[in-house]
């Protein structure tokens, strides 16, 4: 799966549906690992730019639509799919559950390292299109889409910064300890079935370790863990991964696998606002 290789072939067509006065929004479509067409939302501001950019990288589920934010109207921002998704699913369509573990049994045939490489030609895609200047790159996510988000910025260096929520562990040991909730049980779910397969498991998971990539990520990131968070991103997790970041800004709320919810959201406009120059 070599990225380099592969033209990006980004074309885009508005969307009169979704476009606004103050923004106009774009279908988005480009190639990723193994030729894959992979569709994405993007909204570019009214006005002359270079305009500093977002990217929202998609959670765990099926569909990953056009997100509110209020940057919106001063930034670039684009949400893109990954295959399976709706709009991303004419050659594969993923299950879920079940996308954790499809073809894990072999590192060349699991489907999330082909996943996180859609993450990472996302950010080439909105580096290639030529409907307006980019200044900053940002990008952010929740869940899955934390995880994608940080592994993305740990390939490119164009990444100015990071805002992660519960960042989904996989690949890292702690993914695989027993009564985890949906959708890291998906793995216990999959080694209950097929017990004698735990070391496929974990050969095909550990490139995607975030701990393992975090020394990589030259951006600030502001990264948020829920105290009793044992589905997405465990308490213990956060703490290893915001210790191995070169520049973390680590906050820990009580609940679970939300990261700090309403709360944080607002938190997460103000840092990224400074951090893109608008606020």
């Amino acid at each position: 799966m070599v990225l380099a290789e592969i033209p990006v072939d980004v074309r885009l067509q508005k969307d009169d549906f979704y476009s606004q006065p103050d923004w106009t929004v774009y279908q988005m479509r480009y190639s990723s690992a193994d030729g894959s067409r992979i569709f994405a939302w993007l909204s570019v501001p009214q006005g002359r730019g270079p305009f500093p950019a977002i990217i929202r990288m998609p959670d765990y589920g099926s569909v990953h639509d056009i997100v509110y934010t209020p940057l919106r109207e001063r930034a670039v921002v684009m949400n893109p799919t990954f295959r399976g998704q709706r709009h991303t699913d004419h050659v594969y369509q993923a299950q879920f559950p079940g996308l954790l573990t499809d073809g894990i049994e072999n590192p060349d045939s699991y489907v999330m390292r082909r996943v996180f490489a859609d993450a990472i030609r996302a950010i080439d895609a909105l580096s290639f299109q030529a409907q307006a200047q980019l200044r900053e790159i940002t990008v952010i996510g929740s869940g899955l889409g934390g995880a994608l988000a940080l592994a993305g910025a740990s390939r490119r260096r164009s990444i100015h910064a990071v805002a992660a929520n519960t960042p989904m562990a996989l690949g890292n040991p702690v993914s695989l300890a027993p009564g985890l909730g949906y959708p890291l049980a998906e793995l216990d779910d999959y080694m209950r079935l097929y017990p004698s397969r735990r070391s496929e498991v974990v050969e095909s998971t550990a490139a995607l370790d975030l701990v393992k990539l975090a020394s990589q990520v030259m951006a600030p990131v502001l990264l948020s863990v829920g105290m009793n968070d044992n589905s997405m991103c465990p308490l213990p997790f956060g703490e290893e991964l915001a210790a191995a970041l070169p520049e973390c800004d680590l906050r820990v709320y009580r609940g679970a696998a939300e990261g700090g919810g309403h709360e944080h959201a607002q938190v997460q406009v103000s840092w990224l606002a400074d951090k893109l120059g608008i606020g």
